[in-house]
């Protein structure tokens, strides 16, 4: 067996003294060994007594607690795994409570998967749930974790959230760590890294962390702003990537609602401030009303708006914004490394050849019968083995029926009824994988 590794866990925190004192309670009834542990927690620019009190705190574990001037979560995640000891860091947000087993289970996960990024699992405690926000966020967060754990999800950078990951202190030094310029999506933009280095990607759902929300619709609007801002900024650390950011499909969008808010945070932020301001209003009364669809549009155009407002604030005009994703074209439809895969020779081949391929767009065919295309996606992994049948059942089930009844189904190599009832014919979309380049609402 194995010599169990030295794990640094990290949390930055900014004021939030209370909170941070039931997640490092949680630490101390980790089922890992309590010896090959420590804690590390950054504080960055607090003023409310967090380091006294933590100078103060007897914990279970080593605890050593840094500061810094306010230079936010990326840099203080940094600074931590900097100072930290472990070979395996762990990265945790100051409002986690880790259930027993969180710090075993991503240590088992590097030791089956060397080298990966182990992503925990955090469901959302809310203090109340009878609101529609909080019912929105609920549901919205659950749908991020519903999606990775489903069989065969090819991840992408959106996927890395820094609330409770785990990566190798080798793997991070060699990457740079987080990107110390953003205040937001900074998991995002090591995701793309990571990615690109082909560093695998894994959802780990027994790291088990229960992610405490306290928020309001003010801190929301905050959010949005800052992820325009920091989408900018990825755009121009990876323009390759600008095409598939939120801010290209609301520019592109063809609802005119979403390009009218656009003009307005570009061209006209007063009025566009007086007539967001005029939206929320309407929100109360819609709420007790239980008008719930109309509630979530309205919303969502205030979120659009104030995404765009932090778009301003990076790029200053329409004319640079035009220009920002023009750079950004691209071919996708270039062919280069493209690999064919004919079915007829049977899945498990097929999956073998993407395993050891791995490339980044497919060409499947069944004998003389084209099924479809997988084209080149920026900021997603490449492909392998354990993607194809996925794919197959939610993009190409048409096709692949089709082709199937005009060339026989012989010499598949698998039972062909089968086959035909494992794939949904409700899902009958022929082309390319889709992007989900939404603004998170």
């Amino acid at each position: 067996m194995s010599r169990s590794p030295f794990v640094s866990i990290i949390i930055p925190t900014h004021n939030r003294s209370v909170v941070l004192q039931r997640s490092l309670g949680a630490l101390g009834s980790q089922t890992f060994p309590v010896e090959l542990t420590e804690v590390l927690v950054v504080a960055d620019g607090c003023t409310d007594g967090t380091v006294e009190t933590l100078r103060q705190y007897e914990a279970a574990f080593t605890l050593r607690v840094l500061e810094q001037t306010q230079q936010g979560p990326a840099q203080a995640r940094n600074y931590g795994a900097s100072c930290a000891k472990g070979s395996l860091l762990i990265f945790l947000d100051d409002d986690i409570e880790a259930s027993p087993s969180l710090v075993e289970a991503h240590v088992k996960a590097h030791e089956q998967l060397p080298g990966c990024v182990a992503i925990g699992y955090l469901p959302l405690r809310l203090p109340k749930i009878d609101g529609f926000l909080d019912i929105e966020l609920r549901g919205w967060w659950e749908r991020m974790f519903q999606v990775m754990r489903q069989p065969g999800h090819r991840f992408t950078y959106r996927d890395l959230l820094t609330g409770n990951v785990s990566i190798e202190m080798e793997t991070f030094r060699g990457i740079g760590g987080f990107n110390p310029t953003l205040w937001c999506h900074e998991d995002y933009e090591l995701g793309i890294r990571l990615i690109k280095l082909g560093v695998a990607l894994l959802f780990v759902e027994e790291a088990l962390g229960y992610h405490y929300e306290k928020t309001d619709f003010d801190r929301v609007l905050e959010r949005k702003y800052q992820e325009g801002i920091a989408d900018v900024v990825i755009g121009q650390l990876h323009p390759d990537l600008r095409r598939r950011l939120p801010l290209s499909r609301l520019r592109l969008s063809r609802s005119r609602s979403n390009r009218a808010l656009c003009n307005l945070a570009f061209r006209w932020p007063k009025t566009g401030k007086k007539f967001v301001a005029c939206l929320r209003w309407e929100l109360g009364p819609l709420e007790k009303l239980r008008f719930r669809w109309r509630w979530r549009y309205i919303v969502d155009k205030i979120l659009c708006y104030f995404y765009w407002l932090g778009v301003v604030k990076e790029l200053g005009s329409l004319r640079a914004l035009n220009d920002f994703l023009k750079d950004g074209l691209s071919d996708t439809q270039r062919k280069d490394g493209e690999v064919e895969i004919d079915l007829r020779e049977g899945l498990e081949a097929a999956e073998r050849r993407l395993n050891e391929e791995r490339p980044e767009s497919l060409r499947i065919r069944y004998g003389k019968e084209l099924i479809g295309r997988i084209l080149p996606e920026p900021g997603v992994e490449r492909l392998q083995g354990c993607h194809l049948r996925q794919i197959l059942r939610n993009e190409f089930s048409g096709p692949l029926v089709k082709a199937l009844i005009l060339e026989g189904g012989i010499d598949f190599g698998i039972d062909t009824d089968k086959l035909l009832s494992t794939y949904s014919l409700e899902s009958t979309k022929p082309g390319v994988l889709p992007w989900d380049a939404s603004v998170e609402t």
